[in-house]
């Protein structure tokens, strides 16, 4: 079972109209899209990333449609906080609290549809694509330069703050990550969840390959959620372009 994910790419909407502000070539948008996951059926996990802003950024706002019975995961740096869905409404989690739980822009959560689901469950999320500003006047460039960071050593649940579909160098985890030579372990490593097999795909940072990584440059989709494991704290910059 594959992933289906989707974002209204040429199709985004402006809400509003562009607001200049003072004396600049520099306005504030509103960019509203989607992404819809598919998590696959019988007790199978999705490893999903939050990309868009809706405002409140709750379990209880952006997890309200799934269907009882259904997980969320979310890693604290030595283990998973789980919340299990009990019934259709905005409260109805276990435990009672995890309404309130976050998934903000650049976090991870699995979710994990019930073993007595025999069908794919589809969540979408719409919001606002964070952090956008407009510049060059007549003929403006969308734009966010943002800075993610990982906070623990070990392992870090992540995504890319913003609804693109890229390699790892383009989002700049290339140059934040220390590579590691054929001798050194362990290497620092980014690890993305495979739907089809229920397993990771390894990629170990390198200096002795083209792209830097082995077996290969890695390559997320929208609203994917990832791993890395690495021996130290640290964050990467990355500017992100609509058009």
């Amino acid at each position: 079972m594959r992933t289906k994910t989707t974002l209204l790419g040429a199709a985004i909407l402006a809400a509003g109209a562009l607001s200049s502000m003072a004396q600049s070539n520099v306005y504030s948008l509103n960019v509203v899209g989607y992404i819809s996951r598919v998590v696959p059926a019988s007790g199978k996990f999705a490893l999903v990333g939050s990309q868009l802003d809706t405002g409140n950024n709750t379990y209880s706002n952006l997890f309200q449609t799934l269907p009882p019975g259904t997980k969320v995961l979310k890693w604290t740096g030595g283990g998973f906080s789980t919340a299990t869905r009990f019934a259709a409404s905005a409260t109805g989690w276990s435990p009672a609290t995890n309404n309130a739980n976050t998934f903000n822009p650049g976090e991870a959560v699995f979710i994990q549809t019930a073993l007595t689901n025999p069908v794919p469950i589809t969540n979408i999320i719409a919001g606002n694509v964070p952090s956008l500003a407009a510049t060059g006047g007549t003929n403006p460039v969308y734009s966010v330069t943002f800075t993610n960071s990982w906070v623990h050593t070990g392992f870090s649940m992540l995504s890319d703050p913003e609804p693109e579909a890229s390699d790892a160098t383009t989002m700049g985890l290339t140059a934040a990550i220390t590579p590691a030579t054929v001798t050194q372990n362990p290497k620092n490593q980014l690890l993305i969840w495979n739907e089809a097999t229920q397993g990771y795909g390894t990629f170990s940072r390198v200096t002795f390959t083209g792209s830097g990584w082995s077996p290969s440059l890695p390559s997320l989709q929208v609203g994917q959620g990832f791993f890395l494991n690495t021996t130290n704290t640290g964050s990467w910059v990355h500017t992100f372009n609509v058009n």
